[in-house]
């Protein structure tokens, strides 16, 4: 007798994470949480991490043999560092399955997509992603299942990629919690300067004014408000250089404000200080209402 067909109840068989930090084990997390894949597969440089990993739950396997872990995903999730995002792409879709979907987490998309888009083997398609999720945290430790609950996810296909693989992606990010966007990547960089990347650059920049014997005096205000400056600066200047040009007009602009706020103080101007203020209140006001469309 022969047995019915019965079909894949799942969104992806297998799943496979390059780079298992903060945000590969929390995609790994959710993945597992929420059954979009059958099986999730890890790799990374360092053996001992991803053993640890594994024995976390995290993953079925953790491995640093990045080829292996390619030939056997039927969709590749890469969440290294910025810089490095390109390079590892390349060595997945080398040994990569035809049919098999790559994308990312990169904070930047710009020269990502330039590179890599239309160089891939055939059959091997790469969709660009980037949640706007995470924490200063960083390791699998931190891993949390609902990081991606109800925050957005911006996708940045060519227009010469299949619509099955991009459809794919944006209900793989759906499934996580996300709500997905789509842009073009220098439209993304450009937005990501200011939503982004220059606020890391202003916690930082206040951070950097406190002397030391001052910060018994801080309270959550300072905290709060520097509480990103925590990030590992060695991701955070990766992602800075790589869009160094949006960030800087980001700063530029951001600069301008500040002097206004400063001349209105100088000058005692009440008036304009007060509108200042409330600008700036009635935007972050704004941000509450604020659903992706």
């Amino acid at each position: 007798m022969i047995e019915p067909k019965t079909e894949n109840p799942y969104l992806f068989k297998t799943i496979g994470i390059i780079g298992v930090g903060l945000l590969g084990g929390s995609i790994a997390a959710a993945a597992r949480r929420r059954k979009i894949t059958e099986t999730v597969l890890g790799a990374g440089r360092n053996p001992s991490r991803m053993r640890a990993a594994q024995q976390s739950g995290l993953l079925d396997r953790g491995t640093t043999n990045i080829a292996e872990t390619a030939a056997q995903s039927d969709l590749i999730v890469v969440c290294t560092p910025v810089n490095q995002i390109v390079q590892f792409i390349r060595t997945v879709a080398q040994h990569s399955r035809p049919g098999t979907i790559i994308t990312d987490v990169g904070s930047t998309k710009q020269k990502i997509c330039e590179a890599l888009y239309g160089s891939l083997p055939e059959g091997v398609t790469f969709v660009a992603s980037h949640p706007l999720a995470g924490s200063e945290k960083a390791g699998f430790e931190f891993a949390d299942p609902n990081l991606f609950q109800d925050r957005s996810c911006v996708i940045t296909p060519d227009a010469s990629l299949p619509s099955e693989a991009v459809a794919k992606v944006k209900q793989f990010w759906e499934a996580l919690g996300m709500h997905v966007l789509v842009t073009s990547p220098e439209k993304h960089d450009q937005i990501l300067a200011e939503t982004s990347h220059l606020p890391h650059v202003v916690s930082s920049a206040l951070a950097m004014t406190l002397t030391a014997e001052n910060r018994a005096f801080t309270s959550t205000g300072f905290r709060d408000t520097t509480r990103i400056a925590a990030g590992d600066p060695s991701i955070w200047i990766d992602i800075l250089l790589s869009n160094s040009q949006a960030v800087v007009n980001s700063i530029d602009k951001y600069t301008e404000s500040l002097h206004h706020l400063r001349d209105a103080i100088e000058n005692h101007d009440e008036n304009l200080l007060r509108k200042l203020l409330e600008d700036g209140k009635k935007n972050h006001n704004a941000l509450n209402s604020a659903r992706p469309q």
